[in-house]
């Protein structure tokens, strides 16, 4: 099987000169659990060529319910490592990088400047890291994408490098290394009760996950990712952002 042959079915709603222009494209994603992992399967069966993969956690049980990559066989061995695995069986000339330490203040230059796109998936309790790959993506004039699974629903949101920082948008704490969680939505939604809210306000509780949101993500964050790649639309840059519940059926852009 060749290139051609492997994604022959794009063509159509892309070209033939858009698809290689994906093929030359390089996506580094930091945090390869639920969104992450989805969102990098979902790329490469678009056609990207390359990947810089970063993260240092392992698959435990409780990933299985809704993270891919994660199963009986994966529990133990690293997300980065399984993903890299998962996408060279879907495209075996795919080039990927993986970094399975994560990404730290050593590498994060690395990182960045091997990306063409910076997509940002790492777990909401560790906002250091999110500040240190936002930073970095600034400093060399690179877009930030991001999105989250909230319920039964899904935020995306771009960075743009002279556009508001994510340390300004989430209100990030430089002493607590706190971010505000409310800020992943507008308005939380009502099934979200106040123990809960306030259990995972807390760090009490993770916050829990549904397979069906993950892969809202993923669809939709690739989709904004392609879509900037071949410049057929702008993205929504935050502090707008866009924001789905499936539960409500509302679409919003904030």
């Amino acid at each position: 099987m060749n290139y051609q042959d492997l994604f022959e079915r794009n063509i159509g709603f892309i070209s033939k000169k858009e698809q290689k222009k994906l093929a030359q494209t390089s996506i580094g994603i930091a945090g390869l659990g639920a969104d992450g992992g989805l969102l990098a399967e979902r790329l490469a069966r678009f056609g990207i060529g390359k990947f810089i993969l970063a993260d240092p956690e392992v698959f435990e049980p409780s990933n299985i319910n809704r993270q891919f990559g994660a199963n009986l066989k994966t529990l133990g061995k690293n997300k980065a490592e399984v993903i890299a695995k998962e996408l060279k069986l879907i495209n075996p000339k795919i080039k990927v990088t993986v970094f399975k330490n994560g990404i730290n203040d050593a590498n994060i230059k690395e990182f960045v400047t091997n990306s063409n796109i910076v997509v940002d998936e790492i777990e909401y309790s560790k906002p250091e890291l999110s500040v240190l790959l936002a930073q970095e993506a600034r400093c060399q004039n690179k877009y930030l994408f991001m999105g989250a699974n909230i319920g039964w629903g899904a935020s995306i949101f771009c960075f743009a490098p002279k556009g508001m920082s994510f340390e300004e948008y989430f209100q990030y704490n430089p002493e607590t290394k706190e971010i505000n969680l409310l800020r992943y939505v507008k308005k939380v939604p009502t099934y979200f009760n106040k123990k809960l809210l306030k259990g995972i306000l807390s760090g009490k509780i993770p916050i829990p996950g549904l397979s069906s949101s993950v892969g809202l993500v993923a669809s939709l964050l690739t989709n904004e990712i392609i879509l900037f790649i071949l410049k057929k639309r702008r993205s929504i840059i935050v502090p707008k952002f866009l924001y789905i519940d499936n539960l409500k059926l509302k679409l919003e852009r904030r």
